[in-house]
C-alpha cells in the first residue's frame, strides 16, 4: 500500500546539517532540515548519474551531490550545475520530485503514493501524547521479515506464553473468548479470558481483571490495549514501515496511566521492552529466513482467525475494494 504515510525517522535522528538515508518500499529518500528547521524529503538518486544524495551535504540551505557538485533546493529543483558553460540551461530531467512530509509528535512521516493525498489522509495521532497523567516511551528496530508477518506476530496471542514465557503469560492454559471485528479502517480483537496471575507482570500489575483489546489500523499499525483496573491503563502502538518486501523498521511507542507508579514503569519500560522486543525480533528474523528459502506455506488454526481477516483486510485496501460483509466472529481457543 503506497498511498499511505509511514514513518521515516523520529524526529530527533534528524540532525541539522546533516542528510538522513532512509528505504521505504524499496525506494530510497534522503531527509534533511531546510535553514528554517522544516523537514525535507527527497527521492535518494541524483538524476545525473544515480549517485546517492544522502551521501553529499547540505550547502546553501539545500542538498549537493557529492560526484559531480549538482545542487538541489527543498523542492527538488536543481539550481546550480557546476558544469556548465555562462548561459547554459539546467536540462528539465535535472529535477526531482519532492515527497509529502509531516512532522508531528516526534516522527517524521512520508507519503510513499503516486498521489497527492487528500484532506482526509494524514498521518496516525497518537492518543494521550501530551495528556496530564500520562507518560510515554519509544524503540525502534529493523526486523528482516515482511509487514504482514510483523503485524501478525504484534496482534497474536497464542504465542506469547511461548517466546514470551514466564514474562507475561505462561504456555496454553486457559480459555479466552475474542470477538473480531471488521472495521473500515481496520479490525478490532476484543479478547476476554480468564485471570492467569503466574506471569512477572501479572503479578506486578494486575489486582483485578484485565480488560484487552487489540486493533490492527490500516496500513500497518497495531494497537495493543490493556486496562488494569480504575485509572490504570497501557497502550502501545507497533507501526511498521516497509523498508523492502522482507525488511521492515518498527517503531514501539507506548503509553500508560498508572497513577504513581508512572515513574516506575518509566524506569522499568525501557529494559522489559528491549527484552520483549528482542524476542519477537528472534522468532521474526527466523521465520524471514525459512520464507526466503522456501516462501510462505501457512497452515491456520481458529486462533489464527483475526490475522487471517488482516490479510483480508490489506489485500482489500491494495485493491481498494469494500470493507467485507460479514462484519463479527466470535473465536475461541486456548491461551
Amino acid at each position: 500500500m503506497r498511498n499511505a504515510w509511514y514513518i521515516a525517522a523520529e524526529s530527533h535522528e534528524l540532525k541539522p546539517g546533516k542528510p538522513l538515508a532512509r528505504r521505504l518500499h524499496g525506494d530510497g529518500l534522503v531527509l534533511f532540515r531546510a535553514p528554517s528547521g522544516e523537514a525535507v524529503a527527497l527521492p535518494d538518486r541524483c538524476p545525473h548519474r544515480n549517485v546517492q544524495l544522502s551521501r553529499g551535504k547540505l550547502k546553501k540551505g539545500g542538498l549537493q551531490c557529492p560526484y559531480h557538485g549538482w545542487e538541489f533546493d527543498t523542492q527538488g529543483r536543481c539550481v546550480y550545475i557546476p558544469s556548465l558553460n555562462s548561459g547554459e540551461k539546467i536540462p528539465p530531467g535535472a529535477h526531482i520530485q519532492p515527497l509529502q512530509i509531516c512532522e508531528q509528535q516526534g516522527y517524521i512521516w512520508v507519503w510513499t503514493g503516486d498521489r497527492i493525498p487528500e484532506a482526509s489522509e494524514t498521518p496516525f495521532v497518537f492518543p494521550h501524547y501530551s495528556e496530564a497523567g500520562w507518560d510515554w516511551g519509544r524503540l525502534q528496530a529493523d526486523v528482516p521479515n515482511s509487514v504482514a508477518n510483523v503485524v501478525e506476530n504484534f496482534i497474536d496471542c497464542a504465542h506469547t506464553g511461548y517466546i514470551h514465557g514466564g514474562l507475561f503469560r505462561t504456555p496454553a492454559s486457559h480459555e479466552a473468548r475474542t470477538r473480531v471485528k471488521a472495521l473500515e479502517n481496520g479490525v478490532a480483537i476484543e479478547i476476554d479470558e480468564d485471570q492467569d496471575k503466574s506471569s512477572l507482570l501479572s503479578r506486578l500489575l494486575v489486582k483485578d481483571k484485565i480488560v484487552h483489546q487489540d486493533s490492527f489500523i490500516l496500513p500497518s499499525i497495531v494497537q495493543v490495549a490493556y486496562g488494569f483496573g480504575p485509572q490504570r491503563q497501557m497502550i502501545g502502538w507497533q507501526v511498521c514501515s516497509p523498508i523492502d518486501t522482507l525488511e521492515t523498521r518498527v517503531y514501539v511507542h507506548v503509553t500508560w496511566q498508572m497513577g504513581l507508579l508512572n515513574p516506575l514503569v518509566k524506569l522499568f519500560y525501557p529494559p522489559i521492552g528491549k527484552l520483549i522486543l528482542k524476542q519477537d525480533l528472534w522468532v521474526l528474523a527466523n521465520q524471514g529466513e525459512v520464507i526466503r528459502r522456501h516462501g510462505e506455506q501457512f497452515t491456520s488454526v481458529p486462533s489464527d482467525t483475526a490475522n487471517l481477516w488482516i490479510r483480508a483486510c490489506r489485500s482489500r485496501a491494495e485493491k481498494g475494494e469494500a470493507p467485507p460483509t460479514e462484519r463479527e466472529k466470535d473465536v475461541r481457543f486456548r491461551l
